[in-house]
């Protein structure tokens, strides 16, 4: 009987390698038809925004099998496609309304974006070239790292831990490892598991990265964008997750709070600190749990946008948002989502 456990076992990790292979295989084949539409010049990305755009001025290079369009037979039209209606092609593709590209990065102002991030949560921030990352979601990175290439991110100025959770940071360590951050700001009052400590290990390697124990009240500046670390209060809580980082990121007179793991506890001491919380927009606190985004912090921030970024959010919390006023947004309904601000006017492009 053990010998047979043992064949089940076997064929169980046989399936499960095979199926990982083939997923591997099939973004690698999509990557590369990715590139190599982009090295044949048929797709370009925008320099800034990191947008991908099709285009057709390279058919004009090609040709069917070295033959010329007069060598081919009569296809009904086609060879007039093929010689004679490149134009017409352009006007019609200009008729073809093409999906907004969601990794897209605005080229003036703010641009503060939820990724995905697996079970955490991840978000960019970009203003005047200057980039932050706070949190990085789980997995290896790989996911979270081509995201910020299709964002057209090719450096990261500051990366913020949050906390120590893998789920949240465990994705953290390929970007700092591939984009060395000048600052990486922590959470060192909490339970420190292997994901912290790699991450923690390849900044050190990192040249360049300096990093530092967040504190709150702690302010610097991203381009014009000014980002202030907001809580916690004080640490350590009993429940360590009131322990993790909260971030407010100003732009003009338009402002955006991102509540990390806290929990409801945590929300209400950052009410009794005195920390500015009123905002146009809200990242709601674990993904927008019942744990959180309690009545009082609604209260206090009193968004315009709430963005609930978790898998499962909680029903409850997206109606207390909505009765408060706010147009509330979830991953599961918009997948990426983005917030722009160009200094009076914050708006989502979900």
């Amino acid at each position: 009987m053990a010998r047979e456990h043992s064949h089940v076992k076997k064929r169980r990790r046989g399936c499960l390698g095979g199926c990982l292979t083939r997923i591997v295989l099939m973004l690698g084949l999509a990557a590369l038809l990715f590139v190599g539409a982009h090295v044949l010049g048929f797709v370009k990305s925008d320099p800034v925004t990191g947008a991908p755009s099709l285009t057709l001025e390279r058919l004009e290079d090609f040709s069917v099998g070295g033959l010329s369009a007069s060598d081919l037979p009569d296809f009904s039209g086609v060879t007039q496609g093929i010689s004679g209606g490149l134009e017409d092609a352009r006007q019609m593709a200009q008729g073809i309304e093409i999906p907004a590209w969601p990794y897209g990065v605005s080229r003036e102002g703010l641009t503060v974006k939820t990724l995905r991030a697996g079970d955490g949560e991840a978000v960019l921030v970009c203003c005047d070239g200057y980039t932050m990352l706070v949190g990085g979601g789980s997995g290896m990175g790989a996911g979270l790292l081509s995201q910020l290439i299709l964002c057209g991110v090719k450096h990261l100025n500051a990366v913020i831990a949050p906390c120590s959770d893998a789920e949240q940071i465990g994705a953290l360590a390929l970007a700092v490892t591939l984009m060395p951050p000048q600052y990486l700001l922590v959470q060192d009052s909490q339970t420190k598991g292997t994901a912290y400590n790699r991450l923690i290990g390849q900044a050190q390697r990192s040249e360049g990265t300096q990093i530092l124990a967040a504190q709150q009240g702690l302010t610097f500046s991203l381009g014009r964008a000014t980002v202030t670390i907001i809580g916690p209060t004080y640490k350590p809580h009993t429940d360590e997750r009131d322990d993790g980082l909260s971030v407010r990121v100003d732009y003009g007179g338009t402002g955006v709070l991102i509540m990390g793991q806290i929990t409801e506890a945590g929300e209400r001491e950052l009410i009794g600190s005195g920390a500015r919380l009123a905002c146009d927009a809200l990242i709601c606190a674990r993904g927008g749990s019942e744990s959180a985004t309690g009545s009082a912090i609604v209260s206090a921030a009193a968004p315009s946008i709430a963005l609930m970024t978790g898998r499962e959010p909680a029903n409850s919390v997206k109606v207390r948002l909505q009765k408060a006023g706010a147009q509330v947004y979830t991953a599961g309904e918009h997948g990426v989502m983005t917030l722009v601000s160009d200094g009076k006017n914050l708006i989502i492009k979900p």
